[in-house]
């Protein structure tokens, strides 16, 4: 049965992107699990979580659930607000959602973000504000703090973030998980400005269903590597190598175009999946992003 989505809708699209079943993949590599896929980056505005690395939910979710308490609260409104934003990579996801909510927005950013980011932004109507790529993200957040004291009527989406329900924030993943899985895997290499963020959401699951287990994953061949701030239950590390290759093998067994971190999700999910504890079990790897952002790597 097809869902059919218009403009005052189709933000709805972003919060069920789609859940897919590895049943192909599982077959040949003779897991005893049921591995489930969830695969972010199909959103609307084509982009993944958190910026830069994608953990729990993906962006354009949590941006529209801090939008609606924001207009609920009273605390914004589409004629006088305009909305600021510092930003990494999260960017174009950040400009449609407001874009289709109908403010103005401004986005704060390192000028070592790609000139087609840039481009593409644009192209949903935001204005970009570029700020010295040696100062990072935390440079954009300074400047994206001073344009708010100096437009009237300005607001930063952020202050509102530990306001919003967790359930609005973490949205259909929750929906599923609850009643289905067993294990989560999560790429592990999301920026400190948002460990937070990502900390608050995984609590909120391990408060619901204290027995599921959440699996962080590193793309660095490095032992010592430490496991980020929010608490999982386990940090698995994958090489550079093996997160490319299954990356092209899901590509050619499932169809399903990913990139190198993806790839290192489901390598650690199939590891997981191997362990005779946890034949029988359901485990759900959250997908970041696809392969044509990469298309100048090694992937391809």
């Amino acid at each position: 049965m097809s869902t059919f989505y218009d403009k005052d809708t189709d933000i709805e699209f972003a919060r069920h992107t789609p859940l897919l079943r590895l049943s192909s993949y599982v077959k040949i590599y003779g897991l005893q699990t049921d591995l489930l896929v969830k695969v972010d980056a199909f959103n609307p505005s084509n982009k993944d979580s958190f910026s830069k690395r994608t953990v729990i939910p993906n962006f354009d979710r949590l941006i529209s659930a801090i939008i609606e308490y924001a207009e609920k609260e009273g605390l914004i409104d589409k004629k006088n607000t305009v909305l600021i934003e510092p930003c990494s990579t999260s960017g174009v996801g950040l400009a449609w959602i407001i874009q289709r909510k109908g403010y103005k927005l401004i986005l704060t950013a390192p000028d070592t973000m790609s000139k087609k980011h840039i481009s593409l932004i644009k192209t949903l109507d935001a204005i970009v504000v570029l700020t010295p790529g040696e100062k990072g993200i935390e440079g954009a957040i300074e400047k994206a703090k001073q344009l708010q004291s100096e437009i009237s009527g300005a607001v930063i989406l952020e202050q509102f973030f530990d306001k919003v329900p967790e359930m609005q924030k973490i949205g259909d993943i929750w929906e599923y998980a609850c009643a289905n899985v067993n294990i989560i895997v999560v790429s592990g290499e999301t920026e400190k400005v948002f460990q937070k963020q990502v900390g608050n959401l995984l609590s909120f699951l391990k408060g619901k269903k204290p027995d599921i287990k959440v699996v962080s994953v590193k793309s660095k061949p490095d032992n010592t590597l430490e496991p980020p701030e929010y608490a999982t239950d386990e940090t698995v590390i994958i090489t550079g190598e093996d997160a490319v290759e299954t990356a092209r093998e899901v590509s050619i067994i499932e169809g399903i175009i990913i990139d190198m971190l993806s790839g290192a999700v489901i390598r650690a999910a199939t590891q997981i999946s191997q362990r005779k504890e946890n034949f029988g079990k359901t485990v759900l790897a959250i997908l970041p992003d696809i392969t044509k952002r990469y298309i100048s790597t090694t992937l391809l």
